[in-house]
């Protein structure tokens, strides 16, 4: 399992991005979730990630867990870092 603090740093409104990061998401097999103050949210999952603020400048808390972690967590810190 990896966990990384992530600043959200979007390039675009972070509301047109969700659609887009779910589907990131869902092309790794390893689950991934993201964490904020009480939240927590499959990143997999648009109804999930609906519910869950995405706030530019604040971090979210990522966990990411299975055979390809590691690549996940790149792509998933890179898309919220710079799109």
């Amino acid at each position: 399992m990896i966990k990384k603090s992530v600043t959200f740093a979007p390039k675009k409104e972070a509301e047109r991005m969700i659609p887009m990061l779910v589907q990131t998401a869902s092309q790794y097999q390893s689950r991934i979730l993201f964490s904020h103050e009480e939240k927590t949210a499959n990143v997999k999952s648009i109804m999930g990630m609906l519910n869950f603020t995405l706030i530019p400048g604040e971090a979210i808390d990522v966990s990411i867990e299975g055979d390809d972690e590691e690549e996940a967590m790149a792509r998933i810190e890179e898309f919220l870092t710079s799109n």
